[in-house]
């Protein structure tokens, strides 16, 4: 005896597949990925702040979701960054970035020698003054006991050092926020499509 299957509704069926595959192209496809890229912005964030890296917080500001600049609430574009761009969306096909542009961050993610621009010296504040030291008009050049090379107020107080260069030990942020949590974005990532395919299976 042979047993014929047959699927009831086939057609009916047909549709729901059909418009689950466009249900899940776009934007909702970029949607999908920009929530698995939060969990690794928010991440490095922490990250930030466990490396001691958070001075003004502007590093921890300046890290988002490329192209979507809105979905992290304290990000504002500064004067030294700006959104880090490189979104694609092609349908079937979606890329974000998640990251920052701010200049110094290179160096401490990876580590490096930061050496001056221009002249000899870098002018590092070990006081309370701030800023170039040549906005402040009372300094002068001392050599310290050990032999650096200081820049003193008029009191005497020390309020920079000079070096030729400084060496930046790596305080990764960024690539621990992406290895240590693939899974938890994997997770993310498909539970914005399962939310989208029950929404589309339900119309």
């Amino acid at each position: 005896m042979a047993i014929k299957p047959e699927v009831l509704g086939d057609d009916e069926l047909v549709a729901k597949f059909k418009a689950l595959d466009e249900g899940l192209q776009g934007d909702v496809l970029e949607n999908a990925t920009v929530v698995g890229a939060l969990v690794i912005v928010n991440a490095a964030k922490k990250n930030v702040k466990a490396n001691g890296l958070i001075g003004t917080r502007t590093m921890s500001r300046s890290i988002h979701v490329g192209g979507h600049t809105e979905k992290t609430s304290d990000f504002s574009g500064g004067k030294d960054y700006s959104d880090v761009g490189g979104l694609v969306n092609q349908g079937t096909r979606v890329e974000v970035l998640a990251g920052t542009n701010l200049v110094y961050a290179p160096p401490h993610e990876f580590g490096g020698v930061i050496r001056p621009k221009t002249g000899k010296y870098l002018a590092i504040p070990i006081g309370s003054y701030r800023g170039s030291p040549r906005s402040h008009s009372d300094l002068q050049l001392r050599k310290s006991r050990s032999g650096n090379l200081l820049l003193v107020d008029a009191s005497g107080t020390p309020q920079y050092v000079l070096k030729e260069s400084v060496t930046i030990p790596a305080r990764p942020f960024m690539r621990p926020a992406h290895d240590d949590n693939k899974t938890e974005v994997q997770g993310a990532i498909g539970e914005a499509i399962k939310q989208q395919i029950e929404k589309v299976a339900a119309g």
